[in-house]
């Protein structure tokens, strides 16, 4: 993989600093009559660099691995070679570099740790998770490196949805420091949760839950399984008024309960559907612009109340209104016909298009998540605010 020039520059300026410095330490201790050693060295040192500048990796890699069984002195050097590799997605020859360095009978108990550390970083960048545990799992009992080797179980863990040994990971990190996301611990349990339902386990979900409200208190996804619980045991009343109470704690979830809602209405006439979303619809214009938008995007426009909430959306959104008011005129005077074919035309758009948005990375995507497939972040998901015609022009 041929290098991009602030890459070799980056390099050279390591190396020849490294070189310069560990050569000028080696001249002064060991320089003599009898020792030429440190010719040698610059000479090797030398034409590895050589091989960088010429896009030549391979034999520089080659070059810079005899030098470690040279002398101790190399080996900080030959971190910084490899952790480039890395970070340059060349993962094989950073193996490469930690592993060699680890092969060293006379590596010290601090440079043993570090490459132990590093090649586990190697082994996560390229996938190969089991070997990454095996070296985390050593690190995280103790010693100067066991924080970080925690949380990259963590990272583990998650990506292999093995929840119940990322619970363990995350109880370990919270009692030596401050975990990167503090309600992931309730998510884990949710995801147990959610397993469990599926099963037709009701109870065991309900003890998982039990345990995320334990970690995080009101915890709206906690709600929402307890109300596909109640919709799964028929207690249709139960999940409505569940949904109700998670959108009160996070109004963001309002795409995620409706659809919920309705099915728990399934059934029920028209007027009492009506009635219970008058819970819903504040007379504040913003809010019920965003219950009208909210409902379109979870492919509820056919409903009633959407059409009554559209003009609110309409005004809001001054990108809709300028259009709807080029074509149909005023929208607060628009009929019901025009606001049902105008929501089917939005929910069709809404459809085609990325109606969900990290809010750390931007990462964006038709299916909500609870954590961002992206930059792994929790309940970084959320719908994009009214209509964007360009989501993927998005950046925090």
């Amino acid at each position: 993989m041929p290098a991009d020039p602030p890459s070799l520059l980056l390099i050279a300026a390591l190396f020849v600093a490294a070189a310069a410095g560990w050569l000028f330490g080696r001249y002064r201790s060991s320089a003599g009559p009898g020792n030429p050693e440190p010719n040698k060295l610059s000479e090797e040192y030398f034409r590895g660099l050589g091989f960088l500048l010429d896009e030549e990796p391979d034999k520089a890699l080659e070059v810079f691995l005899r030098m470690v069984d040279v002398d101790n002195d190399t080996v900080e050097t030959h971190f910084a070679l490899g952790n480039l590799y890395r970070r340059r997605g060349e993962v094989e020859r950073a193996i490469r570099v930690h592993e060699n360095i680890m092969a060293r009978p006379s590596l010290s108990d601090d440079h043993r740790l570090h490459a132990m550390f590093a090649l586990g970083e190697d082994y996560f960048r390229a996938g190969l998770f089991d070997r990454a545990e095996r070296l985390f799992l050593q690190l995280a009992d103790g010693g100067g490196r066991h924080v970080q080797a925690l949380r990259y179980l963590l990272r583990i863990y998650e990506q292999q949805r093995d929840w119940e040994q990322a619970i363990l990971a995350h109880r370990k990190l919270v009692a030596v420091a401050s975990p990167e996301h503090p309600t992931a611990i309730a998510h884990y349990h949710c995801e147990l949760a959610e397993q469990m339902r599926a099963k037709g386990d009701f109870t065991g979900a309900r003890e998982q839950l039990h345990h995320a409200r334990d970690a995080q208190r009101n915890f709206p996804r906690g709600a929402l399984i307890r109300a596909d619980i109640a919709l799964d045991m028929n207690q249709p009343e139960l999940a409505a008024l569940l949904c109700q109470r998670a959108v009160e704690l996070h109004p963001k979830l309002l795409t995620l309960a409706l659809p919920r809602v309705m099915r728990a209405m399934r059934g029920t006439d028209a007027v009492e559907i009506e009635r219970r979303f008058r819970a819903w619809m504040r007379p504040d214009p913003v809010a019920r612009a965003e219950l009208a938008y909210a409902a379109i995007v979870a492919g509820l426009e056919q409903e009633p109340f959407v059409r009554e909430c559209l003009p609110d959306l309409l005004r809001e959104d001054p990108t809709l209104g300028e259009i709807v008011s080029a074509t149909s005129g005023d929208p607060s005077h628009l009929t019901a016909e025009q606001c049902t074919a105008l929501a089917t035309a939005l929910g069709r758009i809404l459809r085609r298009t990325q109606r969900y948005r990290c809010v750390d990375c931007g990462f964006a995507s038709a299916a909500h998540f609870w954590q961002c497939p992206g930059c792994r972040s929790w309940d970084a998901f959320a719908p994009v605010a009214l209509l964007d015609l360009a989501p993927g022009m998005y950046r925090r």
